[in-house]
């Protein structure tokens, strides 16, 4: 039986199950996720707990009888084989553990390696992007140069041709008044 069904069964709740377990140290097997599983034999000295409280006998004061046979009875000997080969292998991982920091001291020196490369190539590479855009403005700046010069000739011919033209007209009025005077 899990902690929810015994509490039911005696009328407490769960939480008061799990502190008479801890206060008393009954021994209750625990299944693979640590919870406990009651046997019958538990749910029997709960209600003896529960029994002597309503009797007035305070929780520091109750005594149980459970000697080292009924403890073995009441907590199997696979749970114990379970929690053997929990801890062996709990300890076997600290193990690794603290042979790791070698590891990681070397994981953590790549690390600032690469974070330093890193940092390097962006350098790198904004540097490349801050020489483009000089190349770029220097050939926008070539180009409007070219733009001017050409506009300047333009604006000189234009006016050339103005000039050229309004001497053309002023010959064109002034020459047939010559004309009518022969």
């Amino acid at each position: 039986m899990n902690t929810n069904e015994v509490a039911k069964e005696i009328g407490v709740s769960s939480k008061t199950i799990q502190r008479w377990v801890k206060q008393l140290h009954i021994p209750v097997a625990r299944n693979e996720l640590g919870h406990y599983e009651f046997s019958e034999d538990n749910v029997m000295l709960l209600k003896q707990v529960k029994q002597q409280l309503s009797d007035g006998v305070l929780l520091q004061e109750i005594r149980l009888p459970i000697d080292e046979e009924t403890a073995h009875q009441l907590a199997p000997a696979a749970e114990s084989k379970i929690y053997t080969q929990r801890v062996e292998a709990l300890e076997q991982q600290v193990k690794q553990l603290l042979q790791q920091p070698s590891h990681a001291n070397a994981f953590e020196h790549r690390l600032n390696e690469l974070e330093r490369k890193l940092a390097k190539k962006a350098d790198e590479g904004v540097s490349y992007q801050l020489l483009q855009h000089r190349r770029e403005i220097e050939d926008l700046t070539a180009r409007l140069e070219h733009l001017t010069t050409s506009l300047k000739q333009l604006s000189k011919v234009k006016e050339e041709k103005e000039t050229a033209h309004s001497e053309i007209k002023k010959k064109r009025v002034l020459f047939p008044l010559f004309q009518s005077f022969r």
